[in-house]
């Protein structure tokens, strides 16, 4: 029996319908002449081939529909900038970089992250030449939809007029792009596919003066040092530069043959134009001898709130030895005054006899 059926299911010579009807009729034979245990055999056995028909054809729909599947990308943005460039100086400009795709739900099983971007590296390029990157490519790692990362770079920028100036920002990074599901339906394998993306986003940073500390020390009559005594010394300090100087500290050292300094320390924050005065009291040596001499200075502040200190060396010139008393000096101002005084007298005298021997001859 079992070799006449297979016969019959095995013969390709005959069509698809001729052999199911001669398989037809052949199964009714054996239905009749054989016992009811082989028949229910043949049931159970044609019932399970076609339940493992359906469920193959299932679990083929499901995988198949499940392959390159992949949903919206990263998308990477700039969020802010802060920093500027200070001529001639190295500076630093902070770049907030922000993934701003939308972040995946748990409910999304196969999203699978694929709001994220992946190892990323980032690249400041200038598009003026006067304007050097000195910093290297930046690498981010991993920003997944809405989180975000601060990025520091320096630049040099010499000989460029003070305003804003293009910069692009080059993000190189990999992105999720797709999903492939095989095996089976209980305990499938997924492949994942990751490609490479870049993107220029484009920033400006303004180019300004920055702090710019101005030292001076007036050397008026009274600004001097006299040896062995107590004396007084102003210095005034004055930002020309176009950006506020923060926490300024101003410190004077004693150098031969300044021997003490109080009030050595000033603190002040100035804005751009501001200006500020510092009184010291010094005392020289009193074997000094007389002349000019250098006063060293050391001035540090920060450009703003956040930024690292910055230090400074300057000198102030004074002058150490005796001048001419008050007294004197009035004495030698009233005694010139004096003598322009008659000096002016004598020519009006000499201009007032000319006229009257002219008024002589012509009579």
């Amino acid at each position: 029996m079992t070799g006449k059926a297979y016969s019959v299911l095995a013969n390709d010579a005959e069509p698809f319908g001729a052999a199911e009807i001669k398989g037809s009729n052949i199964l009714n034979e054996d239905l009749m002449n054989y016992s009811p245990l082989s028949c229910h055999s043949y049931l159970i056995i044609f019932i399970v081939i076609l339940l493992g028909s359906f469920s193959g054809l299932a679990l083929g729909e499901k995988l198949s529909a499940a392959e390159g599947y992949a949903g919206e990308g990263p998308d990477l943005v700039i969020s802010s900038v802060y920093g500027n460039l200070e001529l001639g100086r190295p500076s630093s400009i902070f770049v907030v970089l922000k993934n701003d795709a939308a972040a995946a739900t748990e409910e999304d099983e196969m999203a699978l992250r694929k709001d994220a971007a992946r190892s990323i590296s980032t690249e400041l390029i200038s598009s003026e030449d006067r304007i050097r990157v000195l910093s290297r490519p930046q690498f981010a790692g991993l920003l997944a939809g809405g989180e975000n990362t601060t990025l520091q770079f320096t630049a040099l920028a010499e000989g460029v007029p003070l305003g804003l100036y293009p910069f692009h920002l080059r993000c190189s990074f990999s992105r999720l792009s797709g999903v492939t599901a095989t095996g089976e339906e209980g305990a499938p394998d997924l492949f994942f596919d990751y490609r490479a993306a870049s993107l220029d986003l484009p920033l400006q940073v303004e180019a300004v003066m920055g702090p710019r500390i101005e030292m001076e020390s007036p050397d008026g009559w009274w600004d001097y040092m006299v040896p062995g005594k107590e004396s007084g010394l102003e210095l005034i300090l004055t930002n020309r530069g176009d950006e506020p100087a923060v926490d300024l500290e101003l410190q004077v050292r004693p150098s031969p043959p300044v021997l003490m300094i109080e009030n050595g320390w000033v603190r002040a924050n100035l804005s751009a134009g501001e200006s500020e005065e510092a009184r010291l009291s010094l005392f020289a040596d009193e074997n000094a001898s007389f002349g000019y001499y250098a006063l060293p200075c050391s001035i540090t502040y920060r450009d703003a709130p956040e930024e690292e200190r910055r230090r400074e060396e300057m000198a102030a010139v004074i002058y150490v030895g005796q001048r001419l008393n008050a007294a004197w000096i009035y004495l030698a101002a009233g005694a010139l005054a004096l003598i322009l005084l008659l000096s002016g007298l004598w020519a009006l005298a000499k201009l007032r006899r000319s006229r009257r021997r002219l008024r002589i001859v012509k009579s």
